[in-house]
């Protein structure tokens, strides 16, 4: 059997370069299964939220419903009467759920907002109300998303005449987890929709812009919803929407379906993170962002908050501090009010402890059984302060209003009778034990008062409670390093070396990395002590990006470590934006040491699952390039034969030239057109040629590794499970149609000798279910053709000794062996290009499949076009004999093939929607060139033969 398969399959010795393909495939597989495993290995910090009194769903009926969709009311315990008898009287929210979404999903959000109703005892109302859109799979199929918009559309007219005229609202919330939150943003795309009806979208790990483009349908819609709302840059917000909020949540790096760059949207009032929101602090994945009780809890609190102003502010203003205040910078309170920190504050109040500070610039104050009498600390501050700074850390101190800056009242030169208060520039922050929080004041904007000390309050408590000050002038506190991708590659990369004592705050400005070739790189940040004069120590690093809302924290401590995760996930709206920063509150009783460390396996698993998305388009533009090579082989009249599928694959030299040609086309192309190829994913890199061209050829390389140990497997399948594939037909026969062996054999070879059958089976099937169900019937069956064909020539190698022994010994003359591959190497192309154009489709046949109950075809079917041609052309080619020899035109073939693939290459990486109808078009091609074979004619072996030296360079 060894013989047969080198007879039959002729594989040359891999090159050193699939060597190193193959060892990047291996890693880039590796970091990708611990990037997929990372939710089930990583301790979830969320606490699930969970139900006082068991959860009622109440339909309602809306008219003109299709029949797979339905609106339900939410109630539970003492609301459930009120609501079986359809009464409401509060704001109506409306839960949207997304991909695979159910309508239940609603009860997190919904309970703990009725428990907090009964516990503040307040006159807020909330009706909650759920959509079930079938839990349908709109991430991947677009063709659900206008229907599911109409339907939301539909529900919310429904729910404002459901209520009776006094209670009638005049807005509603709207609440979208995953896709959901792209319908929310899509129902303005109706003009007939009341835009007024609509104050206030929360939307829960939403990918704003796409996953991928799996259709011109999701193309289409995204395009829709982005041209009222904006880009950010050159697509401002329509004027109908300017008092319509916006918040956007995402679950961070635990959410491997919807990563931080696709929920981060610049028209959003507020971009937050699970991990950076105040007291929350924990990634989340995305199912778990909906139960997770301490986000919920957040979610509530801003509902609460925004339904009520004591301000003068507009209702949108008002909305947008609140959410402000608990999504990112929350200064002390579960609770926002106009009032929370007062500008002027009295500072003379008696029976304090009042403490006149000297001029130095550290000091700590640590109180371990806490202060009978509260205690008011005088900071006077040094004249030469204007390049200097102040960070203070509160532990344990309760006052919403803390610290102050003020100038000593003339007649006592050391207290001051009023200051202005700074309490709001703090913030709270991640802490393992004891609540912390950190505030940084530059001294400049205090002189700027004419004030000149600062004054810190420390309530009465029997709590530990400690105060931390450190005052420093900036430049000595700060670094800056020039970024490069490589820093804690081999070694950490040391960024601070604290060897004194009582200092806190220090800084590192990471300059240019929007502009490094890995923007998505994953870095962790250590902060190591390294002596600490006291048992328990505690220290905090945080990462800020000045153009996305939220802190991320990392901790260290004498009983917990955690390091600091750190990516870039959007670039900078502007050249003009800061750069990002690392600030590091350290503890005065530690010296530290602060690393920086590459995480590779994070870092590939990330590049492996965001950049994934364009392997079939790497895919097609191989089989194309294959195919090249096998058509250039049959224009060559010395060689009649074309080459297995792992012998015609260009040599990467060829390979990088065309890639480096390529780009510089792809490079001036998004420049002038960048809606062509719109950044999907966390593809964003295409208009960069030396980006483009790195992570091209990694791409390439990875691919190229994969479809050739695929197609080995493919290779070893029809060699050695051919003749199990024949059985395994026959039995499915005889149980389908109950008959004896003998006729399903016959069936069988019925349909080997008379394939148009199967051809026009799959057209009709395609016609009245899916496409793609067609293009899997006839992808099975040219498989059967292909186990077939290698069958019949694994047989002539079998009998062959048997005939040689028969003719040469009794009759005297040696036969030959008439044994040619052609056909098979030039099916298994074109079979592996038909597998391509069915993946493509794939999701259209899982929805088809997920509705089938509803309907038994798919509508729209973004496949069935395609599956009529091909199908069409399977019928055509399955009966003939191919490649036809000696045919004119296999040059300009070759060259057909070249140009698909660059046109793979240049707008198919992004729009996975337009591979399947590029690659159809070169089968109806060769279709074509093989059927007319007549009218095309023979060409001349003496005026056209190509040398090896001339064939086109792929």
């Amino acid at each position: 059997m060894v013989d047969v398969w080198k007879y039959v399959v002729k594989m040359k010795a891999p090159s050193p370069v699939s060597y190193v393909s193959a060892i990047l495939l291996i890693v880039f597989t590796a970091g990708v299964y611990k990037q997929l495993t990372l939710t089930q290995k990583t301790a979830n910090n969320c606490e699930m939220t969970f139900m006082f009194e068991y959860p009622h769903f109440v339909e309602i009926s809306v008219p003109m419903n299709r029949g797979k969709y339905n609106l339900y009311a939410y109630t539970e315990g003492q609301t459930m009467e009120k609501i079986k008898s359809m009464k409401f009287y509060g704001t109506p929210v409306i839960f949207i759920p997304g991909h695979s979404g159910s309508y239940r999903q609603v009860r997190s959000i919904a309970s703990v907002n009725i428990r907090k109703m009964y516990h503040i005892q307040s006159n807020i109302k909330f009706d909650f109300f759920t959509v079930d859109l079938n839990e349908e799979y709109s991430a991947v199929f677009g063709g659900v998303l206008l229907q599911q918009t109409a339907f939301v559309s539909q529900c919310i007219d429904t729910i404002i005449k459901t209520y009776e005229h006094d209670y009638k609202p005049t807005s509603i919330i709207l609440i979208g987890h995953s896709m959901g939150g792209i319908i929310a943003k899509g129902l303005f795309i109706d003009p007939l929709f009341d835009t007024n009806l609509v104050e206030l979208i929360i939307t829960l790990a939403t990918p704003h812009r796409p996953l991928f483009l799996a259709d011109h349908y999701m193309d289409s819609y995204y395009d829709q919803v982005e041209k009222i709302w904006g880009n950010g840059l050159d697509k401002p917000r329509s004027s109908f929407l300017s008092n319509i909020s916006l918040l956007s949540i995402g679950g961070g790096h635990r959410d491997l379906m919807v990563w931080p760059c696709l929920t981060y949207t610049p028209h959003a009032d507020i971009n937050a993170l699970s991990l950076a929101i105040p007291g929350v602090w924990t990634s989340t994945d995305h199912q778990c962002i909906l139960w997770c009780k301490s986000l919920v809890k957040s979610i509530v609190r801003v509902l609460f908050d925004s339904a009520e102003s004591d301000s003068d502010d507009t209702i949108y203003e008002w909305r947008k501090k609140v959410s402000t205040y608990h999504f990112d910078k929350r200064s002390n309170g579960k609770w926002f009010h106009s009032n929370l920190h007062p500008v002027t504050v009295k500072l003379n109040e008696p029976n304090v402890i009042e403490w006149n500070e000297t001029y130095k610039l550290q000091r700590s104050i640590s109180l371990e059984k806490g202060t009978a009498m509260p205690i008011v600390i005088h900071l006077p501050l040094v004249e030469k302060s204007l390049n200097y700074e102040m960070t203070a850390e509160a532990v344990n101190i309760d006052y919403h209003d803390w610290v102050f800056s003020c100038k000593p009242d003339y007649r006592s030169k050391k207290h001051c009778l009023f200051g202005t208060n700074w309490s709001s520039n703090s913030t709270i922050s991640v802490s393992k034990f004891m609540k912390r929080r950190h505030i940084t004041l530059k001294l400049p904007d205090v002189h700027k008062l004419g004030h000149s000390n600062l004054v810190f309050k420390i309530k009465n408590t029997k709590k530990p409670t400690a105060l931390n000050i450190d005052m420093y002038e900036a430049s000595d506190r700060t670094n800056e390093i020039t970024w490069r991708f490589w820093y804690g590659v081999f070694n950490r990369y040391l960024l601070w070396n604290v060897n004194v004592f009582e200092t806190i705050q220090y800084k590192t400005i990471l300059h240019g990395w929007p502009d490094s070739i890995c923007m998505h790189c994953v870095y962790n940040v250590h902060m190591v002590p390294i002596k600490c004069s006291k048992k328990n120590h505690h220290a905090v690093s945080k990462f800020i990006v000045p153009w996305t809302q939220g802190i991320l924290h990392g901790i260290t401590s004498d009983t917990y470590v955690e390091p600091l995760r750190i990516s870039l996930e959007n670039i900078p709206l502007s050249n003009a934006t800061n750069d990002p920063y690392l600030q590091f509150i350290l503890d005065p009783k530690c010296n530290y040491r602060i690393e920086l460390e590459l995480s590779i396996m994070d870092t590939i698993g990330t590049i492996g699952l965001k950049y994934g998305l364009t392997f079939p388009s790497y895919i097609g533009i191989i089989i194309l390039l294959v195919l090249s090579n096998q058509f250039s082989q049959l224009a060559n009249s010395t060689k009649d034969d074309c080459s297995i599928y792992h012998n015609s694959l260009p040599s990467i030299i060829r390979v990088f030239k065309t890639l480096a040609i390529t780009i510089c086309f792809l490079t001036v192309m998004q420049n002038q057109w960048p809606n062509i190829n719109k950044p999907i994913g966390g593809i964003d890199w295409l208009g960069h040629p030396l980006k483009a061209m790195i992570f091209s050829s990694l791409l390439y390389c990875i691919t190229n590794s994969f479809m050739y140990f695929a197609t080995v497997a493919l290779w070893m399948m029809m060699l050695f499970w051919g003749k199990a594939i024949n059985e395994l037909l026959v039995r499915f026969i005889m149980k389908t149609l109950r008959k004896n062996a003998t006729l399903s054999d016959w069936i069988l070879y019925g349909f080997g000798k008379l394939p148009i059958a199967v051809s026009m089976i799959a057209i009709l099937i395609s016609y009245n279910t899916c496409g793609t169900v067609g293009l899997i019937i006839s992808a099975f069956f040219y498989y059967f053709l292909l186990c077939t064909m290698v069958q019949d020539c694994i047989d002539q190698l079998i009998y062959y000794p048997i005939i040689f022994f028969k003719e040469y010994f009794m009759k005297g003359e040696k036969p030959g062996l008439n044994l040619s591959l052609t056909s098979i190497h030039l099916h298994f192309s074109l079979f592996l290009l038909w597998l391509l154009i069915c993946g493509c489709h794939l999701p259209c046949s899982i929805e088809w499949a997920r509705n089938y109950h509803h309907s038994k075809s798919l509508d729209p079917d973004p496949s069935l076009i395609t599956s009529l041609i091909l199908n069409t052309c399977a019928g055509i080619m399955w009966q003939m004999d191919i490649p036809k020899r000696n045919l004119k035109f296999y040059a300009q073939l070759s060259n057909l093939c070249i140009a698909a693939s660059i046109i793979l290459f240049l707008f198919c990486q992004t729009a996975l929607f337009r591979i399947a109808p590029i690659l159809t078009l070169v089968f109806v091609v060769i279709t074509l060139h093989q059927c007319f074979s007549s009218w095309i004619g023979v060409q001349d072996p003496t005026d056209n033969q190509v040398d090896a030296a001339s064939q086109i360079p792929v």
